[in-house]
């Protein structure tokens, strides 16, 4: 009775199955049909002298027709064989070109919305199915493309007007009111560098890829935020497995990631916290610290928009989904890792299909790292 929970798991993921009925089992009934048929047809007509004398109705019945093909039945098997067999070799060859397109389909993301696919290529039947596709693509890219445009220019029209409405209030408050009204205005020009980043790396599929070594960058961003980091009372180091790492992408946007990540790991940790950005030998980076790590609670929508682990802090929610975002448009993942202490978030720029389990990848030692 144990296995029961497992056998009920394994009939509900057969019942999961992708799509609708298979055309093989569609096309049996038919094949077998076919079969029978034909059967029926050699039986009422058949060519034997001493069968032209019975009745076509005593020729029709299952037992008569039974016994006069039970020593072919080798034969019809091995025909119903053939029959299947050419038919599932058919279906193979004809809806090779639609897995095809299916491929490609999979491969489309926001990122990418701006392919298409093939409809030269589909079987005639397919192709107006591949056009409609092609056409749904295009009505998404033109609400995605005005969506980003509002926020990028809304975010950029609402820099200018900030900055003066924050220098005219500062300057008629007291000292003591100053602060508090500072801190929203920081929070307030946070939330739109971050709605123009997200805007940046929604769109930066129209930007060119270049070359670039992954632990000079990281490197230089963890140098380059080192007093930032050092003033929040907070500790940096830089490790890598590596001396050069070369990626091909958009520094700009892998650096904004970066940035970003450690904005949050100085935002979610307590004052004394280590905060280590290492590198290892497969090209994957890590933004790790021993703070209290992320609430259980929130950790499968930590990269959600406006999905923040503290309510009350200073963060619109953004800057992780904007890592994703770019992590995305390097045909990479950013994820967070489990770690005994602390949160370890990893941003992974490998094909899908050669990404493992880094869960418990193993850290150098201290004497190794390099403090900033």
């Amino acid at each position: 009775m144990k296995d029961m929970p497992m056998i009920r798991a394994l009939r509900g993921v057969l019942k999961r199955g992708l799509g609708g009925p298979s055309l093989m089992r569609m096309l049996f009934p038919l094949v077998l049909f076919a079969v029978t048929t034909t059967i029926v047809f050699a039986a009422v007509h058949g060519k034997d002298p001493e069968d032209r004398g019975v009745p076509v109705l005593e020729r029709l019945r299952p037992a008569w027709i039974a016994a006069q093909f039970s020593d072919a039945t080798p034969e019809i098997a091995l025909l119903l064989v053939l029959m299947m067999g050419g038919v599932y070799a058919t279906l193979h060859i004809g809806l090779r070109p639609l897995r095809r397109l299916s491929h490609l389909a999979g491969d489309i993301a926001p990122a990418t919305i701006e392919a298409r696919l093939p409809a030269e290529t589909a079987p005639r039947e397919i192709a107006p199915l591949v056009e409609a596709f092609n056409a749904a693509l295009d009505r998404l890219e033109v609400g995605l493309r005005a969506q980003r445009d509002f926020s990028a220019n809304a975010a950029h029209e609402l820099r200018t007007p900030l900055a003066t409405l924050r220098a005219q209030v500062e300057s008629l408050l007291e000292p003591d009111e100053r602060r508090a009204a500072s801190e929203e205005f920081e929070r307030l020009g946070l939330l739109i560098a971050q709605l123009l980043d997200l805007a940046e790396a929604e769109g930066g599929a129209s930007g060119v890829d270049t070359r670039f070594d992954l632990v000079a960058l990281s490197r230089d961003v963890a140098g380059d935020m080192a007093s930032f980091i050092l003033s929040s009372d907070r500790t940096i180091g830089f490790d890598s497995a590596v001396e050069t790492f070369a990626l091909d992408g958009q520094a700009g946007l892998v650096e904004t990631a970066l940035r970003n990540l450690l904005e949050n790991a100085v935002r979610h940790t307590p004052p004394g916290a280590e905060i280590l950005v290492s590198v290892d030998a497969d090209g994957v980076v890590r933004v790790s610290d021993d703070g209290p790590g992320v609430p259980a609670a929130i950790r499968d929508r930590v990269f959600d928009r406006f999905s923040r682990g503290n309510p009350r802090g200073s963060g619109a929610g953004l800057g992780l989904s904007i890592v994703r975002q770019i992590m995305e448009q390097h045909s990479g993942e950013a994820r967070l890792a489990v770690s005994e202490r602390g949160a370890r978030f990893e941003l992974d720029f490998r094909p899908r299909g050669r990404r493992g389990d880094h869960s418990t990848a193993a850290v150098r030692p201290p004497s190794s790292r390099t403090a900033m």
